[in-house]
């Protein structure tokens, strides 16, 4: 039996030094705890000739050099991400396989019982690969939550972010920014220094981008304010001021000269998590509980006497009037409240009884909310409702007792006529579905689309493309077994869209999918999110693929 020569040493327990026993008797003989364990498998991957080749398709044959191979040709699993292939022959250390339909880019790995040995990366070609026209390959440096497209084709881009694709060095970029599809930063738009803090979370504008208007958690835009996470900028991207008298203006004369404060008027306590711009007004949905407006024409005479002087200033104050509202507001287009909307007499009426998380608003104009809830209005609902044009509850919409969980994302498409809702839930309406599901147009459930099983996590956002396929990002590892790290391509049936699932994992979670066509008239999406990695490359919350039709 193998033994270790160990010294003792004595503890002096509650003082910081060690006392070391120098004397020959000390010394006394242990078995070895390592003895009696697993003997080396001899086998690994051969790093002179690791794989030919590197790429494939599926059902591509392959061939891996692994030392050891053969003397466990009986027991030898290889996987691609995860995924199980076949093997066709092993011939001393050569192993051929056949890349698994549904493998996807990333380590190749081999098991012998419940020991693991990774390999090489290794490349599955699909139906989706980058599109050699995005420009955008640094990306941003944080978020980006909301993307809007702008008339002449442009995109204004909001997040978090303080620089875009290294743009930023020589003109600032600040939580807003101006681009094209491709990612390519434009410089059209005068806006400015950008956010002074806090974060941008949602953009849209008035018909004929007379005016943008971008909300989320903001104290000023472009150094000027005071902002309450909304305001409004002019078709050329600046913040939209007007001059006001003030106390001091009114009464002082012409030595004291008139504000320049923010033409939009009105905003909220707390951040604005989306806005919608509905028939000469914008709708906003947040955890507010206060609708906020200045003024600035209230303050105080002071006279003193300086030796023989009378001397008489004016000093002015900047109030804050509130309203009470709750979650969901309509602004008119100077900020001011429209207290028709959502409101019962002069009383905001009581809106969720939980967070909202999302929100999608109809060409009508109706409101769909979702979210951690159960009531809304003191009406039961299940984490979904939808608001009539003047802010009231829509009982035609058939979602009956919605979902069991939470809802944390709702799109909507309006060529497929359909709402794609993600969430942590069990069943949804007294059925049994989790996680994922369409809706049609009058809320009633799609019973074509049929969601599968998320594994280790849960789906957090998912859109419907033009052509019906289904994009959904989140933290689960598998889908219906299928190994799918945080990103998977879905029919609009429900099952994992063949051909289209070859690209490696996500790190992270997707805001928003932008669709087009690239200068080759193929089918393009743009990701945006907030994401560091994707398909084994370094990326930085945004990404440009080409999807084959």
């Amino acid at each position: 039996m193998s033994h270790l020569r160990i010294k003792s040493w004595f503890i002096a327990i509650g003082f910081s030094w060690l006392t070391v026993t120098g004397c020959k008797d000390d010394i006394k003989e242990f078995e070895n705890p390592y003895s009696g364990g697993k003997a080396p498998l001899g086998l690994k991957f051969n790093s002179a000739s690791f794989i030919e080749p590197a790429q494939g398709r599926a059902n591509d044959t392959i061939t891996v050099s692994i030392v050891g191979a053969e003397q466990y040709k009986d027991k030898l699993q290889f996987q691609f991400s995860g995924e199980e292939a076949e093997i066709l022959s092993i011939k001393g250390d050569f192993v051929k396989v056949k890349v698994p339909p549904g493998g996807s880019s990333g380590s190749t790995s081999v098991q012998i019982g419940d020991q693991v040995f990774f390999g090489p990366q290794f490349k599955v070609y699909g139906k989706v690969s980058d599109d050699p026209y995005f420009k955008a390959k640094i990306g941003a440096n944080n978020t980006i939550y909301d993307a809007y497209k702008l008339k002449n084709g442009k995109y204004i881009m909001v997040g978090e972010f303080t620089d875009f694709n290294e743009k930023g060095i020589v003109l600032p970029i600040r939580k807003i920014a101006e681009s094209t599809y491709e990612g390519e930063i434009q410089r059209s738009l005068q806006l400015g220094t950008g956010v002074v803090s806090g974060y941008l979370s949602s953009v849209t504008s008035s018909p004929n981008d007379a005016n943008i208007f971008v909300a989320g958690n903001m104290s000023a835009f472009d150094l000027k304010g005071p902002v309450k996470n909304i305001t409004r900028l002019t078709s050329f991207g600046a913040i939209d001021l007007k001059q006001v008298d003030t106390y001091s203006s009114k009464n002082g004369g012409p030595s004291y000269p008139k504000l320049m404060v923010p033409s939009f008027n009105g905003g909220t306590e707390s951040p604005i998590k989306r806005i919608f711009y509905f028939n000469n007004g914008i709708i906003a949905v947040g955890g507010f509980r206060f609708y906020i407006s200045h003024r600035y024409d209230v303050g105080r005479k002071i006279t003193y006497t300086s030796g023989n002087t009378t001397i008489t200033t004016y000093r002015d104050s900047l109030v804050r009037d509130s309203i009470p509202v709750r979650q969901v507001i309509r602004l008119k287009l100077d900020g001011s409240l429209d207290n028709t909307y959502h409101f019962s007499g002069s009383t905001t009426l009581e809106g969720a009884n939980g967070n909202i998380l999302d929100a999608v608003m109809q060409p009508d104009g109706k409101l769909i909310l979702v979210g951690a809830f159960s009531k809304f209005d003191n009406k039961t609902t299940g984490g979904i409702v939808r608001l009539n044009t003047d802010g009231t509850v829509d009982d035609s919409f058939q979602v009956g007792k919605g979902a069991s969980g939470y809802i944390t994302s709702i799109n909507w498409n309006g060529e497929t006529q359909r709402f794609v809702l993600t969430g942590v839930f069990s069943s949804f309406n007294n059925r049994a579905i989790q996680n994922l599901l369409l809706l049609k147009a009058d809320g009633s459930i799609d019973d074509t689309f049929i969601s599968g099983n998320f594994d280790s996590g849960y789906p957090s956002f998912a859109q419907q493309l033009s052509n019906g396929l289904i994009v959904v990002s989140g933290n689960f590892k598998k889908y219906n077994n299928v190994r799918r790290g945080g990103f998977t391509i879905l029919t609009s049936q429900g099952n994992l869209a063949q051909g289209y699932n070859s690209l490696g994992e996500l790190s992270g979670t997707i805001t928003r999918v932008l669709e087009e066509r690239n200068k080759d008239s193929k089918r393009s999406i743009v990701l945006l999110g907030s994401f560091r990695k994707f398909d084994s490359q370094a990326v930085q919350n945004i990404k440009g693929l080409v999807l084959e039709d």
